[in-house]
């Protein structure tokens, strides 16, 4: 397996911001993270307050589900949808892949765009391990939250529910992958490319 030249890496980069925008508009700077970072205090914040102070369980399964449920629940998701580019972010620093700016993905939910020249110069094994974090970065952050919640809700278990579903959905989207399995559809391609990488490194 040959790597590109520097001037293919490049055309391949500007035709792909070409339709990048097109499709999904140009990324605002990357700066824009504080107020995402903010929006994802203030959801974690919201949700320590209903799991201490707010709405306790009644008894009624329907206003325990309808109000209780989904105020927890809905603080949770909220922290995961505002904090979710920073598995990107991080993802990035550890593999050396430059990122342009915040926008929006396919399923409207805020990431980072990827800059496609520093995406194509990383080795296939860094590209690979940037999607496997920036998939189960959501599971982190559901995680945590989850376990303050049932630290500071006396057994509080709706984060660490989330948490396990978002798990179980992302190990789905490794082993099926396609279009609609976010990070970890991209991950089980870049396991290929990475499969055919070592095989060829083998031959040389």
């Amino acid at each position: 397996m040959h790597s590109p030249s520097k001037a293919a890496i490049q055309k391949a980069a500007e035709i792909r911001d070409i339709l990048y925008e097109q499709r999904l508009g140009k990324p605002k700077p990357v700066s824009w993270l504080a107020l995402w970072f903010l929006l994802g205090v203030i959801c974690v914040g919201a949700h320590l307050w209903a799991v201490t102070l707010g709405p306790p369980y009644v008894g009624d399964f329907f206003y325990d589900f309808l109000i209780v449920m989904s105020i927890r629940g809905g603080t949770v998701g909220g922290a995961i949808f505002a904090l979710y580019p920073f598995g990107r972010l991080i993802a990035g620093k550890r593999a050396k892949i430059r990122l342009d700016g915040i926008t929006r993905d396919i399923y409207y939910l805020p990431t980072l765009k990827i800059n496609y020249v520093t995406y194509l110069e990383a080795s296939p094994p860094s590209r690979q391990w940037f999607f496997f974090f920036a998939g189960v970065w959501t599971v982190i952050t559901a995680t945590w939250v989850g376990i303050l919640g049932f630290l500071l809700g006396r057994g509080e278990w709706i984060g660490l529910a989330i948490a396990l579903v978002l798990a179980i959905a992302e190990a789905f989207g490794a082993i099926i992958g396609g279009k609609w399995a976010g990070e970890l559809g991209h991950f089980k391609r870049e396991r290929r490319i990475v499969r055919d990488w070592r095989r060829s490194q083998s031959k040389t």
